[in-house]
This record gives structure tokens, sequence and C-alpha cells, in this order.
């Protein structure tokens, strides 16, 4: 039976939230300079450019899945919700991207990043407002869970933020 969750109940509380969200990663990448922005920071780590691509080619792709195909949801449509956030901001863990959102080992120009970034959650954001937040969306099963909402693909892309903030911060004060 699916469970009908309007997104004008939602998308309030969600559109806050994301904007919140990517208003803090564009500040942060906006404070790092940009003679650092292309520089590895630790051993192994991307540069604080090719971590806003990577979260850039993540909101670009997720908001591609939410308006792409779905299907009725025969379950609660936040069920995976906790188990998202349980996973992304578990700094202990340490995740491989997938190649379609793996940054190019590339020259970034902040003001281009910061702009596309801040121009992809404004896409993603609309969609917390005109979409059905509940449906399936079926063109990508997440490992471990299956098809997510986009109630639950909105979420993953809160926490997944806020995990790459909390890197990007790091960075930052490596190079102050």
């Amino acid at each position: 039976m699916k469970q009908d969750i309007k997104p004008s109940e939602l998308s309030q509380p969600l559109s806050v939230q994301l904007k919140s969200i990517a208003d803090e990663l564009v500040q942060t990448l906006r404070h790092v300079k940009q003679e650092h922005i292309n520089q590895v920071p630790f051993t192994g780590s991307w540069t604080a450019g090719q971590l806003g691509e990577h979260v850039r080619l993540s909101v670009t792709g997720i908001t591609g899945l939410l308006n792409g195909p779905t299907g009725d949801t025969n379950r609660s449509p936040d069920k995976y919700v906790q188990a998202l956030k349980t996973m992304f901001l578990d700094f202990d863990l340490k995740f491989v991207a997938a190649p379609a959102i793996t940054p190019a080992d590339q020259f970034y120009d902040k003001g281009s990043l910061t702009e596309e970034l801040a121009a992809a959650f404004e896409s993603l954001m609309g969609i917390t407002e005109t979409k059905d937040l509940t449906d399936s969306c079926t063109a990508f099963e997440f490992p471990g869970m299956g098809y997510l909402t986009r109630l639950e693909w909105i979420y993953q892309t809160i926490y997944h933020t806020q995990r790459h903030t909390q890197q990007l911060n790091n960075i930052a004060v490596k190079f102050q």
C-alpha cells in the first residue's frame, strides 16, 4: 500500500535543509584560497577543487535520477533515511567514489566551481517542491538497499554533502 506524502508537507523543511547545507559547502569552498584549491592537502586526499567537483557531480546525477523513471513504493518512503545518515556521517568509514562521480585530476577554478555547485543544488531544491517524494527511483539501485525514494535520495544528498563539508573544513584548516 502506497503511503502518500505530499511534496508540500515536506518541501519547506527539505528546501531549507538543502539550502543550508549547500550554502555551508559553498561558503567553506570560498574560504579556501584559489592557490590552495588544486593542492593535495593530505596523502591520498582529493584537492578542495576535486572534492567540490565530486559533490557537484553527485548532486547533478541525483537530480537526473529524481527526474527519471519511478515506481510506486510499497514500504515507508523514509525507511532508509536513518541508515543513510548513519552511513554517511560515520567519518571512520571510507568510501570509494563511483566512476561517474569521481572528479578529474585537473585545474579547478574556485569561482566557476562554486557557481556550478550552487546551480546544481538549486535544481535539486526545485524537485522537492514539484515531485512526489514517495515514488521510488528505478534507474539505479543503492548498494545494499535497493531502489530509494526521492525523499531518501534527497536525504542521501544532505548527508553526503555534510560529510564532504566536514572534509572541506579539514582541508581549509590545513591551508590556514
